[in-house]
């Protein structure tokens, strides 16, 4: 049986070998810019979304939907179109903040896209005039780049540059929804005055089409050496629609088309073939979701003819989402990730059906019966609310499925994940990481865990508090939930693990049986030279039916502080007495147990001090520290959990 195990796990190693070389530029290989130029189709025709004309759609809406549709337009219709000043920019570089700038520019958008899809829902004209002022005063707004997103220019405060508008996250999300207000509403906006549409045109052109035409520097687009986040299909996504409902000359359409097309091809190029998302399932409906949104785009504007769903990549990349939920609202959160999350519902279950996977399927239908999705409008995007409306029977009609999956192995990203019963959110759960201390909105956090038990959490990670300036500098790694001393890890010889490539995991191995499921990875090469580490193999073993079990086996050059084995939990921590540590969950109690004789234990609560957080971990957290007592360069330490 071992023989046999060795060979399957080889194969699969092998298997994903291969598969790395497949995806390659997957979509430039496959399609040259002359064959992407005959498959695009010539007029806007390719749009499968409802027409506002098709009123026997919007009026046949559930009345409960058509009803808060209109609502949330009327509300808007006192929406007094606050300008977003130039101190709001200057926030960021003088406190931090992002917020300042970001809340009225995001309440702007907001606004307008209500206006729309209760124009659309009423189809009477009502909000006409509303939503020019909303189109107007967005057009006139300097920039539509986020004021965390800005070149920095020295000894000066931060503000737009407008002679070189920055394509980013915000500037694409706002010429996109102006180019769909245009679509759905030109003849409308035409019968009051054209300049109100040639207005978008203009803006959308001078904000967004030309500088994606004329630059290939901007860090997300992939021309460089820098490897891709979810910024890339994000951006890229929004821009190919801006050219696709705007882009009159057929000839530029299709070079910059062809251009988004080389450019997402730089995202999969740094994608793992296990398909997961080294940002987590939070950054997972802007990555890969928001790819599949790229090819899904990509599919409509050419009949079909550009697909390539059938990929193992993209069949992977869609998986992880179902493969990564714990019980609602939990996921596996590592990195910038937070543990409470949600999905797309719409998104997923277009996601399954485009690769003809069941279990996505289900997992949307779902969620979309959890959300009770057929008596409240949808969130996202605009061209997203209205696909889902537009699905809105077909999900709900499909067999709801929760993924309560049995394990998984992800070999390339090194990530484990396994519940005690399959199907059932019963006993416990947990998941476990290698890799390496340079990911995506990384954390060093290179052998860490999460464990839940009934679907609920116990030890945990902590996640990422609200982003400001201080999250995305120099100074990250100050922030504590960053730090591996706050994640469930040893600190070793006083040290912490440090930042950068070169710090990972060795030897990750993975292991799944009836009986029970084991990770393990030599995490001494996440630690700087100062922690004297020559080895510290950190093992997990979920015995099903029984415990779950931490091991360390480790090796120092030298003991100059006692070994810290942290555990950062959402539990009530009581040491009991020596040797044992009371958790009490919600609706469960744990006994962790350990070696009184190596190991002693103390707790300290951590406040939150952070929206983002408490949203999490109402409360704070506990962290349990158990300092080493001996003074061995080598040994074994063991921690167990057990029901009751």
């Amino acid at each position: 049986m071992k023989t046999i195990f060795i060979t399957l796990t080889l194969l699969v190693q092998l298997s994903f070998h291969v598969l790395a070389q497949d995806h390659k530029n997957l979509l430039t290989s496959r399609y040259t810019p002359q064959q992407v130029d005959a498959m695009l189709i010539k007029d806007q025709s390719w749009v499968s979304l409802p027409a506002y004309s098709d009123r026997n759609f919007w009026n046949n809406l559930p009345p409960a939907i058509r009803t808060e549709l209109i609502q949330r337009g009327e509300e808007a219709l006192k929406f007094n179109w606050d300008v977003v000043k130039a101190t709001d920019f200057m926030a960021f570089t003088r406190t931090g903040n992002r917020d300042v700038m970001q809340n009225p520019n995001g309440a702007r958008k907001k606004a307008l896209q209500n206006l729309a899809l209760a124009e659309l829902a009423e189809g009477k004209g009502r909000f006409t005039d509303q939503l020019i002022n909303g189109i107007w005063a967005i057009s006139e707004q300097s920039s539509w780049a986020l004021s965390a997103h800005l070149p920095v220019t020295k000894n000066a405060d931060l503000l737009p540059d407008i002679t070189r508008p920055v394509i980013d996250l915000g500037s694409a999300d706002a010429g996109a929804l102006l180019s769909w207000v245009h679509y759905y509403f030109r003849p409308l906006l035409d019968k009051v005055n054209p300049l109100v549409s040639a207005r978008i045109r203009h803006e959308v052109r001078e904000k967004i089409l030309e500088p994606y035409y004329t630059r290939n520097d901007f860090w997300w687009m992939g021309f460089s050496d820098r490897p891709m986040n979810n910024w890339n299909p994000w951006v890229n996504y929004n821009v190919m629609q801006c050219i696709l409902l705007l882009e009159d000359d057929a000839a530029r359409r299709s070079k910059y088309i062809y251009k988004a097309i080389t450019s997402i091809d730089k995202f999969t190029n740094s994608y793992h073939a296990d398909g997961a998302c080294d940002e987590g399932p939070s950054y997972w409906s802007h990555a890969g979701g928001k790819y599949f949104e790229c090819l899904e785009l990509l599919q409509h504007a050419t009949g079909g003819k550009l697909n390539v769903f059938s990929h193992p990549l993209i069949k992977n990349m869609g998986n992880y989402i179902s493969n990564v939920y714990i019980n609602a609202p939990y996921y596996v959160n590592f990195a910038d990730a937070s543990a409470k999350g949600g999905v797309n519902e719409g998104m997923v279950y277009r996601y399954g059906k485009a690769i003809g996977d069941d279990v996505m399927m289900g997992f949307g239908s779902w969620y979309a019966h959890q959300d009770s999705m057929d008596t409240h409008p949808p969130s996202g995007t605009i061209e997203a609310v209205i696909a889902d409306l537009m699905n809105l029977k077909e999900i709900m009609a499909y067999t709801p499925r929760e993924p309560l999956i049995n394990s998984h192995w992800y070999p390339q990203t090194e990530v484990a994940i396994a519940r005690e019963y399959p199907g059932s959110q019963r006993g416990f759960y947990f998941a476990a990481k290698g890799g390496h201390n340079a990911e995506s909105h990384n954390h060093n956090d290179v052998g860490t865990f999460i464990l839940y038990y009934d679907g609920k959490p116990c030890l945990v990670d902590a996640g990422v508090g609200t982003y400001t300036r201080q999250t995305f500098s120099p100074d990250r790694y100050k922030i504590w939930t960053m730090q591996s001393s706050y994640h469930n890890l040893p600190e070793i010889n006083g040290t912490a693990q440090h930042a950068g490539r070169n710090y990972k995991a060795t030897a990750a191995a993975f292991s799944a049986t009836p009986k029970a499921v084991t990770f393990s990875a030599d995490i001494a090469s996440a630690y700087p030279e100062a922690a004297k580490v020559k080895s510290w193999k950190r093992g997990y073993r979920m015995n099903r039916g029984g415990s779950f079990v931490i091991t360390d086996n480790y090796t120092l050059e030298a003991l100059q502080t006692p070994p810290v084995l942290h555990l950062l939990t959402a539990c009530k921590a009581t040491v009991t007495r020596p040797g044992q540590i009371k958790l009490e969950g919600d609706g469960f109690t744990l006994t962790l147990h350990y070696d009184a004789k190596k190991l002693e234990a103390g707790v300290e609560h951590i406040d939150n001090n952070d929206p983002r957080l408490e949203r999490s971990w109402p409360g704070g957290l506990n962290r349990i520290a158990l300092k080493g007592l001996g003074n061995e360069v080598k040994g074994e330490l063991k921690v167990e959990v057990k029901k009751g």
